[in-house]
């Protein structure tokens, strides 16, 4: 009587091993049903070679099966499984990880519906390098570029805007009560486009020019001014008040020759109009 109890003991241990095998069959299988759009059936398996260091025991490395990038299944040595896909191209892929990141995979696009041989064998070569046969020739996995491309090192460029002060300024006037609308526009326009048109900003350099009219004292702290006016209106819009300077060269800087011709005093305020500016230095990345 205790023979048949220690039979059942050992046969029941068995039963319940084969059971618990975890290799006995693929896991994180999908595309198992079967309706009328996924009607194309394919079977994968994979040959009984082992990766290196394995036993059919104790295996590391499971060839991952992917259908369009979505795994669909986990094979080791002689697992099988069968799939229901669309009649349209599907990219099939193996993929074999010997360690967190020490992968090979192969990848291939396949049009279910031209095939000859719906059964697919997968398996690895002596480096681990996994492969999918079908009809028994091995199907060519697509190859990734391996060119490394230079890193590229952004630079620094500075850009100069013009802001003419008699569009920014009422008649001699510096202060934020002088802004004329316009003035106001267009220095609101360079604080966007310092925000939107840099991936970062440096340096923002201001300084203030006049015509010749005038003492050299009196403009040198009219340029001054009108600079110092423009930078806080900068910084009301957002701009960091930490990288903008604010400074004047009077009138020592004309981009006019300075209309030694004209005798009218409206004719000359009028040709040195471009003398009377705000330069607006802007240093850094642009987009």
């Amino acid at each position: 009587m205790w023979k048949i109890s220690l039979l059942f003991v050992v046969t029941s241990l068995m039963v319940t091993s084969c059971a618990s095998n975890s290799y006995s069959k693929p896991s994180a299988l999908r595309f198992q049903k079967n309706t009328q759009d996924y009607n194309q059936l394919i079977y994968v398996k994979r040959d009984g070679k082992l990766c290196a260091g394995d036993t059919k025991d104790d295996q590391n490395c499971p060839i991952h099966f992917y259908l369009d990038n979505i795994e669909s299944g986990k094979f080791y040595v002689n697992n099988s499984a069968k799939y229901y896909l669309r009649p349209e191209v599907y990219n099939f892929k193996v993929k074999n990880c010997t360690g967190e990141k020490n992968c090979e995979s192969c990848d291939v696009d396949l049009q279910l519906n031209h095939l000859k041989d719906r059964n697919f064998l997968v398996s690895v070569d002596d480096a681990g390098k996994p492969f999918i046969l079908n009809n028994g020739q091995p199907l060519a996995c697509r190859v990734e570029s391996t060119s490394i491309k230079p890193v590229v090192t952004p630079i620094e460029r500075t850009e100069t805007i013009n802001l003419s002060a008699d569009t920014l300024f009422k008649f001699d006037g510096s202060s934020l009560n002088d802004l004329l609308p316009k003035g106001r526009q267009e220095v609101h326009d360079v604080a966007l486009k310092i925000s939107t048109g840099f991936v970062s900003v440096s340096q923002i350099n201001l300084v203030g020019h006049t015509d010749r009219l005038g003492n050299e004292n009196y403009n040198q702290k009219l340029g001054q001014s009108r600079a110092e006016t423009v930078r806080n209106l900068l910084i009301q819009n957002g701009v960091s008040e930490k990288i903008i300077s604010a400074s004047s060269a009077g009138k020592n800087q004309p981009v006019t020759d300075g209309c030694p011709t004209v005798k009218s005093r409206e004719a000359l305020k009028a040709c040195l109009q471009p003398d009377r500016r705000v330069t607006v230095q802007i240093t850094g990345i642009a987009k």
